[in-house]
């Protein structure tokens, strides 16, 4: 077991306090971190200080400004990928330069832009959608979909439908009223390679992690040295009262699709040296990650706060989103 330091802590920088950060955070070489606050609509670069460096985005509809990115993305040399949901573009910052594209893809069908993902040239992109109308529609299936897409000749290189995360549709008066996922659900996991030349993805129901070329190839399948275990009764009784507060509450839709046995694992990140990073469902007072090698070999377990959320791991530091407003970096872990 190994716990990590923390070193900084902070609600702020500069003079923008954080509303509610983003999922995922970025780093620089030199040890800076791209920090993303949704409300506020903006991103900015800070020190391993907590203190302000750059303002990259901030709120607006016109040329390199957002309204909501979705997730960071790190690319090559010194550059940030974002979708912005609201404006509906892909932009590209180049973190040296103070210098931004941005563009709009192909048109999906039923499907819709979820998040856009840097890789190892300037041009190429993963672009990754869902349905929005399998929440309305009980006939259809939840799904992911990944597109290879070269935005320079604007062409889709490769295309592929994944399974998403099940969603428990809220059915009132015999209409679709709204979902919420299931917890402890298989669920589909990604993260780009270090070099961003191959992508890792694992459904965690059958314990395995796939790693794909860019044409969304099977380079190689690593088992996952895990177990299920059965949900807990006292696990279910936190889950139920965790929606007390909600009107009305999806509860009576999620109890009958809780899984007898709940998923080894609820997220995945790829390190800076091609470590898979796997965040356990045990019950213990940690937040457990457990580190395999790149050829799956079980390293060490990383013990973090239970309450929070892991958003980058890097050679400088990981970083910690404590909660909405709070965020945290703890010591690099070789």
């Amino acid at each position: 077991m190994e716990r990590p330091d923390q070193f900084m802590q902070t609600d702020h920088a500069g003079n923008i306090y954080f509303d509610h950060l983003n999922y995922a955070t970025t780093v620089k070489e030199n040890g800076n971190i791209i920090v993303n606050d949704r409300p506020q609509a903006v991103i900015m670069e800070i020190n391993p200080d907590g203190e302000l460096v750059d303002l990259i985005a901030t709120k607006g509809q016109g040329p390199g400004e957002i309204q909501d990115a979705s997730r960071l993305s790190a690319g090559i040399d010194e550059s940030l990928v974002i979708f912005d949901q609201r404006n509906y573009k892909i932009v590209q910052y180049d973190l040296n330069e103070a210098s931004h594209y941005e563009f709009l893809p192909f048109q999906p069908d039923q499907y819709r832009i979820r998040s856009a993902h840097a890789l190892h040239e300037p041009d190429l992109f993963l672009v990754v959608e869902w349905k929005p109308s399998a929440l309305s529609n009980p006939g259809d299936d939840f799904t992911n979909r990944f597109v290879i897409y070269n935005q320079e000749s604007d062409s889709v290189l490769a295309r592929h439908t994944y399974p998403d995360r099940i969603f428990a549709r809220q059915i009132i008066d015999g209409a679709v009223r709204g979902g919420a996922p299931v917890p402890f659900s298989p669920a589909l996991h990604f993260s780009t390679s270090s070099n961003n030349k191959s992508i890792y993805i694992s459904w965690s129901e059958n314990n395995e992690i796939v790693e794909l070329n860019l044409s969304l190839d099977t380079l190689r399948t690593l088992p996952v040295p895990l177990e299920m275990e059965r949900l807990a009764r006292s696990e279910i009784d936190s889950i139920e009262q965790s929606y007390n507060d909600r009107s009305p509450s999806p509860w009576e839709f999620i109890e009958p699709l809780l899984p007898g046995e709940k998923v080894a694992y609820e997220d995945m990140i790829i390190d800076h040296l091609d470590r898979i990073w796997l965040k356990l469902t045990r019950q213990t007072e940690w937040q457990d990650w457990l580190i395999l090698s790149n050829d799956g070999t079980p390293q060490k377990i990383v013990q973090l706060p239970k309450e929070g959320m892991l958003t980058h791991v890097s050679e400088h530091h990981l970083g910690f989103r404590e909660n909405d407003f709070t965020f945290s970096l703890y010591e690099a872990v070789d």
